[in-house]
């Protein structure tokens, strides 16, 4: 589990940022350790200059011979600050001072001497006197030392601290983000053992694990109802299919055993041949239906002439319906048009003509209507025949649903279902209402 968290994307990440962010204190400690130093340093440099003014003033008003006196009031004084002094004459005589003569040197220096029973390292500076003698006034840098050691061990904990931080926030982050994915992966899981139920948790956050979440469990959805849908369809074919191939079999059976001519052979065979037509006829219906819902065009969509096309179509249908006793009637506003595959929406109203027609008894009237809409372009089909009950107009949009009182019409059940999915393609509201006597699909497209 550790390792599983260590080798995550967020919680490297976490480790990333803490890097840079070590590396920019490490950046700082440097300029603040150097310009401290260099600051400690000066400040230091002018100590000993005001020292080495003071002793001089003190030499000008009580006189240049109590000079080595100056100084080892001076040294009594700071003794307590490891300071050294050291008094010369222009011999190299020690006059005054804690120091062994050396050899005269004006100007910055350092030099290593015993303080306190031990060797330490002193930053001192040298002075030329006006009569000759050598002063060099030095000391012991140990607030330098501190500071430099106070500045470390700041930085020091502070990068510590940060790092600590940076690795158990990064741990936290990472359970987190872990936690999401692995609830993304129990779920695909379930889905992939067959629990189609299952869904991401959403936790209410809005934040992109959430908008993730809720796209995963859309695509789920969706999934599901295809899956549900293709059960449905599977189970509709198999209860659909199985009656007419029992037919089929039954009757070439009978024929085989009971035929004494020619002429029953051929009126056997040409019965089983409309009868395998009437079987394809089906299969093609699936097969396009499923090429509409899985988005596959022909043709590339295209401005149509609805009108011209509507009443082109009113003009073929209009000897069918009359062969049954039936009218045709067309109210089709001139000058519609609007965007869509021609091939397509020809077969959608075919079909609800055809199913209007199918659907109605003689002396009914089929009424095919468009006009203009606020929201774009609206098509009618409307009979005056039976109608479909308000509580099963869902339903016979389903591949191979019908109602009871359709069950001895010819038709395999497909007209409507692929009728709806021509006009999910095409982004189209479908609805069926009561026409008062008889069934109104309306088809409302967008605007051009």
């Amino acid at each position: 589990m550790w390792t599983r968290r260590f080798h995550t994307s967020s919680f490297q990440l976490a480790l990333l940022y803490a890097g840079l962010f070590g590396a920019s204190i490490l950046l700082l400690f440097t300029l603040i350790y150097w310009t401290a130093a260099h600051y400690a340093a000066q400040d230091q440099s002018n100590e000993l200059d005001v020292e080495f003014h003071a002793i001089q003033d003190e030499a000008s008003f009580s006189g240049e011979d109590r000079l080595p006196q100056i100084v080892a009031n001076h040294l009594h004084q700071r003794l307590g600050e490891r300071a050294v002094y050291l008094l010369e004459d222009a011999q190299g005589r020690k006059l005054a001072g804690n120091l062994a003569p050396t050899p005269p040197k004006v100007g910055a220096l350092t030099l290593k001497v015993p303080l306190e029973g031990e060797e330490r390292e002193v930053r001192a500076r040298g002075y030329r006197l006006a009569g000759g003698d050598f002063l060099l006034i030095g000391e012991d840098p140990r607030s330098l030392r501190e500071m430099k050691q106070l500045i470390a061990r700041a930085f020091g904990v502070s990068a510590a601290v940060t790092l600590a931080l940076a690795v158990l926030g990064g741990w936290i982050i990472s359970n987190r983000a872990l936690s999401r994915v692995e609830a993304v992966g129990r779920t695909t899981q379930a889905i992939v053992a067959g629990d189609f139920s299952q869904r991401v948790p959403v936790r209410r956050t809005d934040d992109e694990f959430d908008r993730l979440a809720a796209s995963v469990n859309a695509m789920l959805d969706r999934i599901e109802d295809l899956m549900r849908n293709v059960r449905q369809v599977s189970s509709d074919i198999a209860h659909e299919l199985r009656t007419p191939l029992t037919r089929l079999r039954q009757r070439l059976e009978r024929a085989r055993s009971r035929a004494a001519s020619v002429e029953e052979l051929r009126e056997a065979i040409d019965a089983s041949i409309a009868q395998v037509d009437s079987i394809l006829e089906t299969f093609g219906a699936l097969l396009r239906i499923s090429q509409i819902e899985a988005g596959q065009r022909a043709t590339p969509l295209a401005a149509i002439d609805l009108s011209s096309l509507l009443a082109a179509i009113v003009e073929d249908w209009t000897p069918v319906a009359g062969d049954r006793g039936q009218r045709m009637a067309a109210e089709v506003a001139p000058g519609l048009s609007l965007q869509g595959d021609r091939e397509l929406l020809t077969q959608m109203v075919v079909n609800l003509i055809d199913n209007a027609i199918r659907h109605s008894p003689r002396g009914a009237t089929i009424t095919v209507s468009a006009s203009a809409r606020a929201q774009g372009v609206q098509v009618v089909v409307a009979d005056t025949g039976r109608g479909i009950p308000a509580g099963e107009r869902q339903n016979v949009l389903r591949p191979f649903y019908r109602m009871e009182s359709s069950r001895t019409t010819e038709g395999s059940g497909l007209g409507l279902s692929l009728v709806a999915a021509i006009a999910k393609q095409h982004r189209a509201q479908l609805q069926l209402a009561d026409n008062d006597p008889g069934l109104r699909v309306s088809v409302i497209f967008g605007a051009a």
